[in-house]
Parts: structure tokens; sequence; C-alpha cells
């Protein structure tokens, strides 16, 4: 049997089945726009939290900043900031108090021309470099300023130069001071030491000729004798006087460090035959030659190795390093350094002891001299290098000499000395 269905049923049904459906997503939406309304309002939450952050990160970023800028304003040493292109980013007051206003053309005057150029070439191998200068300051006033000048890395493959003056005024006045004091002490000591040096051996000759004269001993010829070596030991006392004395003269041609250290091994081995003492070498590779008197730089060398030994009566090892010095100097040219170290396992020296080791006739011993070292440092310093001491009592000592390396380009060569 057939039922029929007429067609306003149809439509009804399919009516109440679309509301259904209707009904149905309606729903659905619902839940997801309130799904997205959650969401939005946990994404705003997080990005107030963020923005709070971000905000505190800034606040706390321009504190360290204006902290970072309250310190470099209070330094009592001048800082300048150059950017790649040597253009001046920042200026501290107290450099401003030096050198006047900074721009371009005053940071190029400040760094002088051989190292601008060589900066603007992107040539940074020889930072850290240090260097003294005069400088005119905005008073009229010319001042000695001592500084240094490295690189710093300021983000990805970008990095800034910084420029950090110091005025030596004051202290240039204090090592004058203290030289003259030291040089006074030192002839005090000289005139004193010269005259027991000398006595000893005029009294002995004045008792053997008053002898003699009186033909009151019995050997003339051992009264000739003793007077002939009181002679020879005012010969030999006054001899090293002058040969301190005496400006030490200078041939200086390219000497390979090797070379160098070669000749000073072939001095220091007869004097560690003994087995209580031995002596290490240590060789930087690649080292650069340098520009020095091959004799008088072994005999200087030689004075510190057999200082070293004679601080270790009961034995030990004397240790010898040459390497680069960690800074670079300037004096119209651009160059490194060759530092040679003299390292001995002795008791070290007082403290009250250090700032005298290089005077002339100062010395611990019994049987010294005390112009060895006096004369170590006269040599080096007539190679335009430097010497110092490190000495910890009861742990030893050690001197570090540094030579001017030989490593010039024509265009330093040629440059202007104005630093």
């Amino acid at each position: 049997m057939t039922i029929a269905v007429s067609e306003p049923e149809i439509e009804v049904e399919s009516l109440q089945h679309l509301i259904g459906w209707f009904n149905q997503n309606s729903l659905e939406l619902i839940r997801e726009y309130r799904r997205l309304e959650e969401r939005a309002q946990h994404l705003t939450r997080e990005l107030e939290s963020q923005h709070r952050e971000l905000e505190k990160s800034l606040r706390e970023r321009e504190e360290a900043r204006a902290y970072l800028l309250s310190v470099l304003e209070s330094l009592n040493a001048g800082v300048l900031i150059l950017g790649r292109d040597l253009q001046p980013t920042f200026a501290n007051r107290r450099l401003n108090e030096l050198a006047g206003e900074i721009d371009a053309e005053r940071a190029g005057q400040l760094l002088g021309k051989t190292l601008a150029a060589r900066l603007r070439r992107g040539d940074r191998s020889f930072l850290p470099l240090e260097c003294e200068k005069m400088i005119q300051g905005p008073d009229g006033i010319v001042r000695p300023l001592h500084f240094v000048v490295s690189e710093v890395a300021a983000g990805g493959s970008r990095s800034d130069y910084v420029v950090i003056f110091q005025d030596t005024t004051t202290l240039k006045r204090l090592e004058a001071e203290a030289a003259r004091t030291r040089r006074l002490a030192s002839l005090g000591l000289m005139a004193s030491e010269l005259a027991h040096q000398v006595r000893n051996p005029l009294g002995g000759i004045e008792l053997y000729a008053s002898l003699l004269k009186e033909n009151a001993v019995e050997d003339p010829r051992r009264a000739a004798e003793e007077i002939l070596a009181a002679a020879r030991r005012l010969h030999a006392t006054l001899s090293r006087l002058l040969c301190f004395a005496a400006e030490p003269s200078i041939s200086p041609d390219l000497l390979p460090v090797p070379l160098l250290m070669k000749d000073l091994l072939v001095e220091c081995v007869p004097l560690f035959n003994d087995p209580p003492w031995s002596l290490a070498f240590a060789i930087q590779p690649g080292l650069p030659p340098i520009w020095g008197d091959r004799g008088l730089l072994v005999q200087a060398l030689l004075n510190l190795v057999v200082n070293a030994k004679e601080a270790m009566p009961a034995g030990g090892r004397v240790q010898l390093k040459a390497e680069m010095a960690p800074f670079a100097t300037m004096n119209g040219r651009i160059h490194r350094a060759v530092e040679i170290k003299v390292i001995d396992e002795g008791g070290g020296i007082p403290p009250e002891n250090r700032e005298r080791i290089f005077d002339p006739f100062f010395t611990t011993k019994k049987n010294g001299t005390g112009l060895g070292l006096a004369l170590t440092h006269k040599i080096v310093h007539a190679h335009h290098g430097s010497i110092e001491v490190l000495s910890t009592p009861g742990r030893g000592s050690q001197f570090n000499v540094c030579l001017p390396a030989a490593e010039e380009t024509r265009s330093d060569a040629e440059a202007n000395p104005d630093c």
C-alpha cells in the first residue's frame, strides 16, 4: 500500500531539518566564539605581561645607560669612543676639559696622523696601543697625556674604538722628584762606596811607602808588590766606575731574537755546569727581529741570568722566555715590543730594596759590586726599551725586558712623527 505525502508536509519537514542544522551550527559558532574570546583574553594578558616586561627591561637598560654615563663622566680620565670611520660618538666631560670640544678633526689631531691613517685602513693588528704626547688644552696649557687605544666589539660584525686619556702632569712631576731623590741618594751611596774602595788601597800604599821611606821593611820587593796590588785595585774600581758613567756605544743591527738567545745560551753554559742549577729557554715562534747591539744586549741579559742564579745559593731553575709584549707603543712610528723574561726561584726581593736595585753600587751581596743591574738598566734604555721587576718574597723574582721590534712598514717610516 502506498502512502502519499503532500508537498506542504515535505516543505515543513525540510524546513525543520534546516532549522535544526542552523541551531546546531549556531551553537558551534557560539562555542567557537567563546573559545576565540578566551584565547584573545589570554593573548591580551600575555601581551600586557610582555609589555610590562619590555617596559621594565627598557627602564633597566636606560638606568644602566644613565649609570654608565654617570660613571664615565665622573672619571678623572678622558674617554673617547670612535666609530670605524673615526667619527666620535662619545666624549666625556674630562676629555673636553683636557682637549676642548671633540669633533672628527680634533679626534684625528689627538690620535696623530700615523695612528689615524692605520686605523682608517682597517689595520688593527697593533691594538691595544699605548702612546704619550703633548696636547694643548682649551686653557692654552700644554699637558703630557698618556692614552691607550683599544678595539671594542659593538655587536655583530660592528666594532668601535675606545681611547682612554690620562693627564700625567702630576705623575711626571712626582717621577722627576723621585728620580732626583734617587739620583742624589745614589750619588751619596756611590761617593761612600767609592771612598771605601779607594781608602783601603790608599792606606796600604801609604803604609808600605812609609816603610820603604824609613827602610823599616826587610823585603822591599814584597812592599813594592803590595803597592802595585793596591794600585791595581784602585785602577779596577775606577774602571768599573767609568764603565758605568760612560754612555754605551751602540752599533745597532737587525737582530733575530733566536740568534740573540743562542748567543746568550753560549755565555750561560759555563754558569750551569753544577747540577743544583738548571736553565730553561722558551722562545715564542714567529717573533719579529729587533734593532740592537748584539754584544751589549747579550751582556745585559747575562747580568740578569747571573743575578738570578746568585739569588738561589742552594740551587734552582732559571727560566728565560721570549714572547711578544701584550701592548704596542708609539713614538712617531707604531711598533710592537719583544718581551724577554728572566725568572728565578730564589727568595725574592724585599719591597724596600725593589726601587733601588738598579742604582749603581747598591748591592746586598757580600762580594757584589752593585754595577751589574745598573749597567743592564742603562743598556736597555739606550735601546729605547724598558725593564721592570716583579718579585714576591719567598717565591722568586721576574725581570721583564721590553725591546722595540723592527716591524715598521714603508708608510710608517715615511710618516711625520706626531706622537
